[in-house]
């Protein structure tokens, strides 16, 4: 059976969303404990974590740092802002706090954004 059809299938039978990387083996395997309905969902559960890495564990955001940044002075000068796309918060040329994402910290590095007094 066809990767695609094997995802079809699944989803059809336990509505799980199932990652595209999965090999045709482990859908293979995760099928009948698909079709079990809720009696193999915890089989379905298990199975699915041992084949799908966990993700890392996020910080909470009390841990998560911030910093005061603002657009340097050029940039405010004719209006200019950046959107993180990590949290989409908006950065002018008023001192705002966000979190330093990858996104900040490249800005920060290329001095397009400052930070804030």
């Amino acid at each position: 059976m066809a990767k695609a059809d094997l995802i079809a299938e699944i989803q059809a039978a336990n509505q799980a969303q199932v990652p595209e990387a999965l090999t045709v083996k482990q859908l293979e395997e995760l099928l009948p404990l698909a079709k079990q309905g809720d009696a193999g969902r915890a089989a379905f559960e298990a199975k699915l974590k041992e084949f799908v890495p966990t993700a890392p564990e996020t910080k909470p955001a009390s841990s998560v740092k911030k910093i005061s940044v603002r657009v340097n002075e050029a940039i405010a000068a004719y209006g200019g802002e950046f959107t993180d796309p990590d949290n989409g918060q908006t950065i002018g040329k008023d001192p705002v706090s966000v979190e330093h994402t990858p996104f900040v910290r490249q800005l920060l590095r290329t001095d397009e954004l400052v930070e804030a007094d």
